[in-house]
């Protein structure tokens, strides 16, 4: 073979494999776009300035209105689909939570994260605190970053609060 013909197979090789990873990027980026596009829509009918949004897995999203003390999260996943909105004045700290469920592999037992969450704890003790679902097993297969993602979101709204 001249040494065209390799290049011009080379090139062709390589652009088999990238060209998916590529298009398959753009369609990732373009759907969590859609997601914060939807969640600002959203905001901006309830006339709240969210400037920080953050998604993953584009299922979720996740914005903090810094103005109006507002937390907004978006889960299309859910039979319900609508934005949860959370004051944030009414919240006194924010915590993220793990919840593990145990499985036993012979005489080993093992720890599996099966739920990933950010809870609101209220002033008012006697109200439930509010929950924000960031992780769940039976929704989604394995975890990617949700822990990080929690305590990044943890420590914004604690810094919010302070």
């Amino acid at each position: 073979m001249s040494e065209l013909t390799v290049i011009i197979v080379s090139i062709f090789l390589i652009a088999m494999v990238c060209l998916p990873l590529i298009i398959n990027h753009y369609k990732q980026k373009n759907k969590a776009n859609l997601l914060k596009e939807r969640l600002k829509s959203e905001a901006q009918v309830s006339h709240l300035n969210t400037s920080d949004f953050e998604t993953w897995r584009e299922t979720y999203c996740i914005g903090l209105d810094q103005h109006n003390s507002q937390l907004l999260f978006l889960n299309i996943l859910e039979k319900d689909v609508q934005v949860h909105k959370f004051d944030l004045g009414k919240v006194r700290l924010c915590r993220p939570i793990r919840n593990f469920r145990e499985i036993k592999e012979g005489k080993v037992k093992r720890q599996i994260i099966n739920k990933i969450s950010l809870v609101l704890d209220q002033f008012d003790e006697h109200m439930k605190p509010f929950e924000v679902e960031l992780y769940d097993e039976e929704k989604n297969d394995y975890i990617i970053n949700e822990w990080e993602l929690a305590q990044t979101w943890s420590k914004r709204i604690n810094d919010l609060k302070n």
